[in-house]
Formats: C-alpha cells, structure tokens, sequence
C-alpha cells in the first residue's frame, strides 16, 4: 500500500497541472493621433482590404482549379475500393466458411499442446482465433477535396502583418495582452 500513495500523488498533481488556467495573447491597436496619422490609418486600411479581397478572389480560383482534379482523384479511389470491397466479400466468405467448419476455435487448432499448456498470455488455453475481416473504407470527395485545399489554396496571404507595420509606420501602437480562454480563475 505504501507504494500506491506516491502514485495516487503524481496522478493528482498531473490532473491539477491539467486543469490550471489556459493563456492566449491578443493585440491591442492602439491609433495614433492627428489629421495626418488618420489619413496615414485610412491608407493602410485601404491597402488591408484591397490585399484581403485579391487574397479572396487568389482562393476561390485556386478552389475551382482543384475541383477537377480532386474529382480524378476520388474515381481513381472508387476504383481502387471496389477492389478492396471484392477481396473484403472474398475475405468474409472465407471467414464464414471457418467458423461453419469450426476452425479457429477449439484445442485442436494451431498447436494447442504448446500454446494451450505452456503459454500462460494466451487466453483460456486455446490458439488463435480467425478474427473477421475489416471492410474497407469508402472514400469520400469531400475529403479528397480537403486534402487538396490544405496542400495547394493559401488562404493567409500575408496581409495582416502588412497592416501591422503601416499601421506602426503611422505612428500607432500595437499592446499585446493576455486574456485567459479556458479554465479562468473567477473575476473579483
């Protein structure tokens, strides 16, 4: 018993550990002030849009020049499934033709004088069973098309470190500050 205390311990402080308050840092803009640094603000807010909407409109063509080939990719897949599916049917038949004659259960399958008698890891003394066959998975064009999404269309074109620096070129001031978003302590 006194070697479970030291365990009980360190599992109580691993969960403690988990549970404890989760940080994230935010920017505060802070603008600077005057006529001039207001136009200069207007500028880079001008520019910001213009960077977003070019950014937009670079995703969506990239979206419409991935479709066709996602949609090749997903038939080459069906294809490549129904040949699965066929040896998956095989496979099952088989497996339902051992279990009607009784194979894989029983002392007599797969050396039961060894592993039955000297082998205490295996269960109940008997070999190993016939396990079912796992079907095959479909695949599916919504995935395809995720996985071509994420390898070729940039969605961050790098417009908000753009602002960032015109909008410190114009005078203004960028605060980090953390805030807490999960397991907040209580507010006073």
């Amino acid at each position: 018993m006194p070697t479970l205390l030291p365990a009980l311990l360190l599992l109580a402080a691993i969960l403690t550990g988990c549970a404890g308050p989760r940080y994230q840092t935010v920017y505060r803009y802070e603008p600077p002030e005057g006529p001039d640094a207001r136009a200069c603000l207007e500028r880079c807010e001008a520019a910001l849009k213009a960077c977003q909407a070019r950014c937009r409109t670079a995703y969506l063509a990239c979206l419409r020049q991935i479709e066709p080939q996602a949609r090749e990719r997903h038939e080459d897949a069906l294809r490549r499934y129904e040949g699965e599916l066929a040896q998956y049917r095989r496979d099952l038949d088989r497996y339902q033709l051992s279990l009607s004659l009784g194979w894989g259960r029983g002392p007599w399958w797969y050396g039961h004088g060894w592993y039955g008698w000297h082998d205490p890891w295996w269960p109940y003394g008997y070999g190993p069973r016939y396990y079912p066959p796992l079907p095959p998975v479909p695949p599916s064009y919504a995935e395809e098309f995720a996985r071509l999404r994420a390898e070729q269309c940039d969605r961050d074109c790098g417009c908000q470190p753009a602002y960032d620096a015109c909008f410190l070129g114009c005078g203004g001031r960028k605060v980090p500050e953390q805030i807490c978003v999960a397991n907040c302590p209580p507010q006073p």
